[in-house]
């Protein structure tokens, strides 16, 4: 993910192809309850509220066995599942991208999208008992005040980040950058330290696999992957034990055609039919198991660090489940109206799709037996975002990919889209709305 023609690829592929209990207390009455969380056949949305709605257990803190009204609140909440309602109250966009430290392509609104309707829909949860607020940049800075903050994965961890950061520059001087470009890759590793008092940091990583990989992961210009499942990637691997708050976000690189190598041989491979049918002992294993696995061994890994290096301040690990694509399958990926739409779809209109509820379901499933396993002081959360996201094919960039795209111009027929990033403002800001939530209920 990155480019216009990985983008390209990335639907290519697609198209032949809550809230969890805030402590490990609760995730392991949810493990005698996990084989109900999935998508009944009428793909209809299971809310975490009616999975969870027997048990009234609430977790504590180390230092306070009493939660503050905000926890509370926070467990009583189901922000996976709900609808977008149209805020007139919302007069522009929260922050201004164009002077800030984002991928230009995103920058909807100076790059001439003509529709600025993305802007004004609001997430409201189903349960009815909750609202999920704006996020308040001088609030999150006091709450976030000396926390260093991790994104792991792919451009959709990157994509969130960057928001995030913009956002909070609105309520703090610049914050210093040190960043890591790499031509092939762009932005590969970028940090943010926002000033005294603030003391909070922001980096990203780049690791679209979380484990090391070689072949389209490196070099876009490359079609497969070799991915080693037994290792993990430097430099997120040797820097998550510093981390406070751990936002990982990966899910579409799964997907590639790849070859799995694990213990130093082959373990099999996803959509290498070069390899399958060429008479060689490799199996095609898909990447749903092997999304797993990889899933698995970084929280795993994750809980050691954050839990070895101890501290007095507890630590949020959170994983974010797939935000999925909307190129349109009626017509070809770059086509002008491949995501052309500029409202979000009305319920019924759009269901998720078998894969990525598969892939969510996974999330959810070792978010919860990692939670289990997981030592005090340590939490694990889901950004639960399927769903929010499966709704809104009108927040993506599509061919507004430059300042001032198309100015005073027609699109023409065929050009490059991006209907897999979100437009920041936009979508994506729901997501970091969530997450000071979930922040919040740490005390």
């Amino acid at each position: 993910m990155g480019t216009a023609e990985d983008v390209a690829d990335h639907h290519g592929r697609g198209s032949q192809r809550r809230k969890l209990l805030g402590s490990s207390v609760c995730a392991l009455f949810a493990l005698s309850v996990i084989y109900f969380v999935f998508y009944p056949p009428q793909s209809s949305f299971i809310s975490y509220t009616d999975l969870f709605a027997q048990f009234q257990t609430r977790g504590t803190t180390k230092n306070n066995p009493s939660r503050p009204p905000p926890q509370a609140e926070w467990l009583r909440c189901d922000y996976g599942d709900g609808r977008w309602v149209w805020d007139g109250n919302v007069t522009g966009p929260r922050y201004d991208s164009e002077h800030c430290d984002m991928k230009s392509t995103e920058k909807c609104v100076i790059n001439g999208k003509p529709d600025n309707g993305y802007l004004h829909w609001r997430w409201q949860p189903a349960s009815g008992v909750c609202d999920l607020p704006a996020l308040d940049p001088a609030s999150f800075l006091r709450l976030a005040r000396g926390k260093r903050l991790a994104f792991i994965g792919d451009s959709t961890a990157r994509n969130q980040a960057e928001s995030l950061v913009c956002h909070l520059s609105t309520a703090s001087a610049r914050p210093e950058t040190a960043h890591r470009y790499e031509e092939r890759l762009g932005r590969k590793f970028w940090r943010w330290a926002f000033p005294s008092p603030h003391g909070v940091t922001v980096s990203t990583y780049w690791s679209p696999f979380l484990v090391r990989a070689e072949g389209s992961a490196e070099d876009y210009a490359m079609r497969d992957n070799a991915v080693v499942l037994d290792a993990l990637t430097e430099p997120w691997a040797a820097e998550v034990a510093v981390a406070d708050v751990v936002v990982v976000s990966a899910g579409h690189w799964f997907r590639k055609p790849a070859m799995y190598y694990e213990d130093g041989v082959v373990f099999g491979v996803n959509d290498r039919p070069d390899f399958v049918v060429g008479g060689g002992n490799v199996t095609d294993v898909g990447y749903l198991g092997v999304y797993r696995k990889v899933l698995r061994r970084t929280l795993e890994f994750i809980s050691a660090k954050l839990s070895a290096a101890g501290g007095d301040k507890d630590k949020l690990v959170v994983v974010a489940t797939i935000a999925p694509s909307h190129f349109d399958p009626k017509v070809g990926w770059n086509h002008r109206d491949a995501c052309s739409r500029s409202k979000p779809f009305e319920k019924g209109e759009a269901e998720v799709a078998a894969a990525d509820a598969e892939m969510r379901k996974a999330v959810v499933e070792e978010v919860v037996a990692a939670a289990a396993k997981a030592k005090r002081g340590v939490r694990f959360e889901v950004l639960d975002v399927t769903k929010m996201a499966t709704m809104r094919p009108d927040g993506h960039p599509g061919p507004y990919l430059f300042a001032y795209s198309y100015y005073n111009r027609p699109v023409p027929e065929t050009v490059s889209n991006d209907c897999l990033h979100w437009c920041a403002p936009g979508v994506v800001d729901t997501f970091n709305d969530i997450l000071a939530q979930m922040i919040a209920a740490g005390g």
